[in-house]
């Protein structure tokens, strides 16, 4: 006990932290990257012919899904029933082009057969899809 006192008495405590690691670690980086650095400039000359052709412009599948107020669909201007439209979905995403869905609900068809068709069209990875809104007559001022 008498040496703490002693030593407490001599010299306050260190509050500092010890860097000389921590220096010694940067350091060691640094010469690492030094000597990787010039290695990784180096190039190796590669003849690359280029293409003056232009990829083909692929026009995206067009298809319109109707969805009538008693859930009625019509797929493609036909009536269709929900495995009908599932088996089109499946055979235009199968073919590899795009497909540009556009879904028209009309203004009495419930939310449940809109979202409906739209997790279909996410089912079979059609991602392009729009939702149409048909102007009735009696809004045009015709």
């Amino acid at each position: 006990m008498l040496y703490a006192n002693a030593r407490s008495a001599q010299s306050p405590a260190m509050s500092g932290i010890n860097i000389t690691p921590l220096i010694d670690v940067m350091l060691t980086v640094l010469v690492i990257f030094m000597i990787a650095a010039p290695l990784l400039t180096h190039r190796i000359p590669l003849p690359i012919g280029e293409s003056r052709q232009q990829p083909p412009k692929v026009e995206p599948l067009a298809l319109a899904i109707s969805i009538r107020g008693g859930g009625e669909l019509v797929f493609q201007g036909q009536s269709s029933s929900r495995s009908e439209l599932e088996f089109g979905l499946r055979s235009a995403s199968a073919r590899g082009v795009p497909v540009q869905l556009d879904v028209i609900p009309d203004a009495h068809s419930s939310y449940e057969n809109l979202t409906q068709v739209l997790a279909m069209a996410h089912k079979y990875g059609i991602s392009n899809i729009r939702v149409m809104q048909v102007q009735s007559a009696q809004h045009t001022g015709n």
